[in-house]
């Protein structure tokens, strides 16, 4: 999933913002598993922290935009297009948000997170069982290291390649298309975020190296001095999808494939900047 150090780096967002005001990062997952390659955004979320309340708002990848010197195209083409400035500028000017801090990270670092943790616990059911082990047959082969495919479903530990694979499933016209990744991403990452409160002491010690896994324009010290109180907190942050209801239709373009059109810019616009408000 484009997703870099995804996880836990949304630990450092979460804990690093205490102020009076909304604070918004972007952050992006992005689909870059060769080296020296930038992949399509496979997660796109807004992280809103105000004064004690988080948000986690994720946008839809195959929300259809217009995007700046390439014309419209699904959202996540931005960041394999431009990188993160794109992205960020494509997101401001489609839907009148204001967004400006970002952190990317990458699949083999989000796998990394999860490791470090020694594994986390989810719910596999019997039909992503077959979908999970050809993704991790294909991070396998990339990285060239033995698959370990998933040999049961149910409540199980998995570690981070078998998690990253479950995230990446999408089967369109399925219960596996574009809204249930998202619900799976946000699966692991509730169980990451329960795993780092409920073992703080690891998750205090991997903080440095985490770091060190991503790219962001965020200063490291405004996180370090939070970071603990949030592992403190007893509440999960809120988590909501745009666009949602009524303010898209699905429909099928010519040359870009299967998409999320949204109907009315204005009231998407409105829509999107209350949630992360």
């Amino acid at each position: 999933m484009k997703i870099k150090n995804l996880i836990l780096i949304m630990l450092l967002s979460l804990s690093g913002m205490a102020t009076l005001y909304a604070q918004q990062i972007l952050l992006i997952g992005s689909d870059s598993r060769e080296n020296n390659t930038r992949g399509n955004a496979d997660l796109i979320m807004v992280i809103t922290v105000k004064n004690k309340e988080v948000k986690l708002t994720s946008i839809l990848r195959d929300t259809y935009v217009y995007i700046k010197g390439y014309g419209n195209q699904k959202l996540n083409a931005a960041y394999r297009l431009g990188g993160r400035k794109l992205l960020i500028s494509t997101i401001n000017a489609n839907f009148k948000t204001k967004l400006v801090s970002s952190i990317v990270t990458d699949f083999n670092n989000t796998a990394r997170v999860i490791d470090s943790f020694g594994g986390i616990t989810i719910n596999i059911d019997k039909g992503i069982h077959q979908y999970v082990n050809r993704y991790i047959a294909e991070q396998s082969y990339l990285k060239g290291v033995p698959s370990l495919p998933l040999t049961r479903t149910g409540v199980i530990k998995v570690t981070g390649d078998q998690a990253l694979a479950y995230a990446r499933v999408r089967v369109a016209g399925t219960c596996y298309d574009d809204h249930a990744r998202v619900e799976r991403q946000k699966n692991i990452t509730k169980a990451v975020i329960s795993y780092a409160v409920k073992n703080k002491s690891v998750a205090l010690k991997n903080i440095s190296g985490l770091w060190s896994m991503i790219d962001t324009d965020i200063h490291l010290k405004d996180y370090m001095k939070t970071f603990s109180t949030f592992l403190n907190k007893q509440h999960l942050p809120r988590s909501q999808v745009f666009p949602a209801g009524n303010l898209y239709s699905n429909e099928r373009i010519s040359g870009v494939g299967l998409v999320l059109k949204i109907k009315n810019f204005k009231s998407a616009a409105y829509r999107l900047n209350d949630m992360i408000k």
